[in-house]
């Protein structure tokens, strides 16, 4: 795994548990103050003024190491380490935690237009869902390139879909206005990287 996502994963953990650990310790307050500062709000895009200059654009960049509790996290990063060990068969290092960043501005993006009075949002998920979006994206280049069949890459497209329509309505505080973000940002720059990669004679 490149180390810019061991950096990424170890901070998202040690920051879950500092903030569990003190509500556990009666000091939920702590949790409350972390979203507080690096949460993503919405109305920060809009008329809101922060707490603090630059936070309207800061949090596009924090939001991410936040989580809403030990599963939350658990989920995002098995799910982020799975795509992580896909990803590197098709992408460089730099390429992967291009895609994680740009995804996670594209998710917030989306969340903020699409969702201009939601809640406090938090959480990998929008970034995770860039990298499954590169993923599917250049798979299907490939696959056009070699005229293959469409069959798997098309089910596996929509496995995704399902499973965040069924993550939306089951949990309804699921913010797939960035999940969805974030999979538009990803899938449109794995198609962008791999266009730009010369085919092999």
């Amino acid at each position: 795994m490149p180390i810019a996502f061991r950096i990424i994963i170890g901070t998202c953990v040690l920051i879950e548990l500092v903030l569990t650990a003190a509500t556990l310790a009666g000091y939920p307050a702590l949790r409350q103050g972390a979203f507080l500062l690096g949460g993503f709000f919405p109305q920060l895009m809009g008329h809101w003024t922060g707490i603090y200059p630059g936070q309207a654009v800061g949090m596009f960049a924090t939001y991410g190491f936040l989580h809403a509790g030990l599963l939350h996290l658990g989920m995002n990063m098995v799910a982020l380490a799975q795509l992580l060990r896909e990803l590197a068969r098709i992408m460089t290092a730099h390429a992967m935690l291009a895609v994680y960043a740009v995804s996670q501005v594209g998710a917030g993006l989306a969340q903020g237009v699409l969702a201009p009075h939601g809640p406090v949002m938090v959480g990998a998920s929008g970034a995770i869902f860039g990298l499954a979006g590169a993923l599917l994206a250049r798979g299907y280049v490939a696959t056009r390139r070699r005229r293959l069949a469409m069959g798997p890459l098309a089910q596996s497209a929509l496995t995704l879909l399902v499973l965040n329509v069924a993550l939306a309505l089951l949990v309804p505080q699921i913010a797939w206005q960035a999940h969805l973000g974030g999979f538009i940002t990803g899938a449109a720059m794995g198609v962008a990287q791999a266009l730009m990669r010369p085919r092999r004679a």
